[in-house]
């Protein structure tokens, strides 16, 4: 059972990778130390001091710089921004994305690190638009390289563009390449309306969450204009597996805030929390690479995400009982890739395989 969990979790991770890894728990506190009074301190607190009353215009500047300074936060705090996606017919997004997953387990004296590290290349095509704003995007995955480690035991590597590396273990993966994987319908906010499989016969009824491959490919926006430091909020169900191969539901809550504004880039920050109380092991082993927080950059000029930075780290004790323990660390890192270097890298690799 225990190394079922362990198998189950590092499945997910693996998942997680070739798709989108689940966008977290509550930030941890920040430790600081306090501060010293040192001569250098007390120094520069001295001088400051003197060169405000031989030079009045000194500290004349520095309150007007002051002034300025908290004027223009307050306005960047006033100013409300609209965060709306833009698709356009036959809009073509390229992504480059980088994985890394660290599970370490402790059965008491004995210690297990799996790992696993990917590095994806992928693209959406948007096939469709609505009048109202909402698209149809096809996504494709163009080309992978992953590899993954079970404690001690060699690594075991899979790239899709060389056929000595077709490992079995990621065959799942190869079927994937180059072909359109999934159609979904998003709106403008980033609410997913519907998905289709790519011969668009099997409509997939939309519950409160999207299937797991498509979590996280695209955040929700708020439904009106924001300022910085302003948030919105994502409700949604997880479900786990419980004994006797039954599921249960839980509730889970994903918190955005508008951190920043730097011309047309939007700066966007989440955590993800478990709103149902759990005090199931079981459970929260499941729910260990769910609890994921990080950073989104949103260009509001062309209406897309061209940044992307999520993150784990977690852990559970006594997770198979007394003893136990089991940590998740994961990173994801996402962007955008211009359709020049995209041109010039498959140039390069034509050349290659000549």
């Amino acid at each position: 059972m225990h190394r079922c969990l362990v198998c189950r979790s590092f499945l997910i991770l693996i998942a997680c990778a070739i798709g989108t890894s689940p966008l977290s728990a509550d930030k941890k506190p920040e430790v600081t130390a306090p501060p010293v009074a040192d001569e250098s301190s007390t120094t520069a607190t001295d001088t400051a001091a003197t060169t405000a009353e031989t030079d009045p215009s000194a500290s004349s500047d520095a309150g007007e710089t002051t002034a300025s300074q908290e004027t223009a936060e307050q306005a960047d705090q006033s100013h409300k921004y609209e965060l709306t996606y833009i698709f356009t017919p036959g809009q073509v997004v390229h992504l480059q994305s980088n994985y890394h997953a660290q599970m370490t387990v402790n059965f008491k004296e004995a210690k297990q690190i799996d790992k696993n590290k990917s590095k994806l290349w992928k693209h959406y095509t948007v096939v469709a638009v609505s009048e109202d704003g909402s698209g149809t995007l096809e996504l494709q995955l163009d080309k992978a390289h992953q590899e993954a480690q079970f404690g001690n035991h060699p690594p075991e590597v899979f790239k899709s563009d060389d056929p000595k590396f077709h490992h079995r273990k990621f065959r799942d993966t190869l079927k994937k390449i180059g072909r359109p994987t999934a159609l979904i319908d998003y709106s403008a906010q980033g609410k997913l309306l519907k998905v289709v499989d790519p011969a668009g016969t099997n409509k997939v009824a939309v519950r409160k969450r999207p299937p797991q491959d498509h979590q996280g490919f695209l955040i929700p926006l708020p439904s009106e204009p924001v300022s910085v430091g302003e948030t919105w909020k994502d409700p949604y169900q997880q479900s786990v597996g419980i004994k006797g191969g039954l599921s249960r539901i839980i509730d889970m809550l994903r918190v955005y805030e508008l951190k920043s504004v730097d011309g047309d880039l939007a700066t966007i920050e989440f955590k993800t929390v478990i709103l149902t109380p759990v005090n199931n092991k079981e459970i929260l082993v499941q729910l260990i690479q769910r609890q994921t927080e990080g950073t989104m950059v949103f260009d509001m000029k062309k209406g897309l995400i061209v940044e992307k930075l999520i993150t784990v780290n977690e852990s559970v004790v006594n997770a198979f009982g007394p003893g136990t323990f089991m940590q998740a660390v994961t990173k994801l890192t996402e962007s955008t890739v211009p359709e020049n270097v995209v041109a010039k890298n498959e140039k390069q690799a034509a050349t290659e395989t000549k």
